[in-house]
């Protein structure tokens, strides 16, 4: 059983001839925002694609011509072909190369380092510095030598915890969607993934959960040791145990912006 908490992942997703429903052949522009405990590797046949499971959001702009629509759309999953990120194939359509990765669950953590300070003095008289700097005498006047000490002291860095980072990179700009995230878990949107939709980059559009003919026959590879489940029934299961992790840690992922 894999017991990884979820994660936040926020990617980038530019694709072609993309089907939006309204038109078929859209320039596809956005980001996803999207919970999974990590990136999974789906096998059918000799067939493999990667995927990212769990509560999720896309948020972007369709264009065709001149037509163009704004998308804001809840999902249970991101599927998108690993092939595309070779270097002689196009721009990727999921940007995985750099993602924002964020845990909520990260504790705040303490660090001690040790450093040097130097502090640099002034001081009046004749006296004996150790890295004297310069020295000051007038014809009159009681001389100045300026110098620095050294010390050696210990500083504790306290990083900020996870929640912390996840508020600060989900408000501001990405805000929206985030927003979105919270009210489609707050009205229940997110409990049964069969009324919702699959990103399907690998097939350039937006599937149904229950789409047999894309879904039927998938293994979720790091899953196969415990769940012999395939195609819906395999990513409905990691679905739900991710939800579960979700509204056991609520405070953690959903929070007012």
């Amino acid at each position: 059983m894999i017991d990884t908490a979820p994660l936040y992942w926020l990617l980038d997703v530019e694709s072609f001839e993309y089907d939006v429903g309204i038109f078929r052949d859209a320039d596809l522009t956005g980001k996803v925002l999207i919970i999974s405990r990590q990136l999974w590797s789906m096998l059918r046949g000799s067939t493999v694609i990667s995927g990212l499971i769990g509560p999720g959001i896309f948020k972007g702009v369709a264009e065709s011509g001149n037509r163009r629509m704004d998308i804001l759309k809840p999902i249970c999953a991101l599927l998108f072909d690993p092939t595309e990120l070779r270097m002689d194939e196009p721009v990727p359509a999921v940007d995985i190369i750099n993602p924002e990765v964020i845990d909520p669950l990260a504790s705040r953590e303490e660090e001690e380092i040790v450093t040097v300070l130097r502090q640099l003095v002034l001081e009046k008289g004749n006296i004996l510095a150790e890295r004297p700097v310069a020295r000051i005498k007038g014809d009159t006047s009681v001389p100045r030598t300026i110098h620095y000490r050294e010390m050696v002291q210990k500083i504790k860095v306290s990083h900020i915890s996870g929640v912390m980072r996840a508020r600060f990179i989900l408000g501001g700009a990405n805000g929206p969607m985030y927003r979105k995230l919270v009210e489609t878990f707050e009205t229940r949107g997110y409990i049964n993934p069969e009324r919702m939709e699959v990103m399907s980059t690998h097939e350039r559009k937006f599937n149904k959960f229950l789409d047999e003919d894309i879904m039927s026959e998938w293994m979720v590879v790091e899953r196969s040791g415990f769940d012999s489940s395939m195609g819906a029934d395999a990513i409905r299961s990691e679905y739900e145990e991710t939800l579960d992790k979700i509204k056991r840690n609520v405070d953690s992922f959903i929070y007012d912006i």
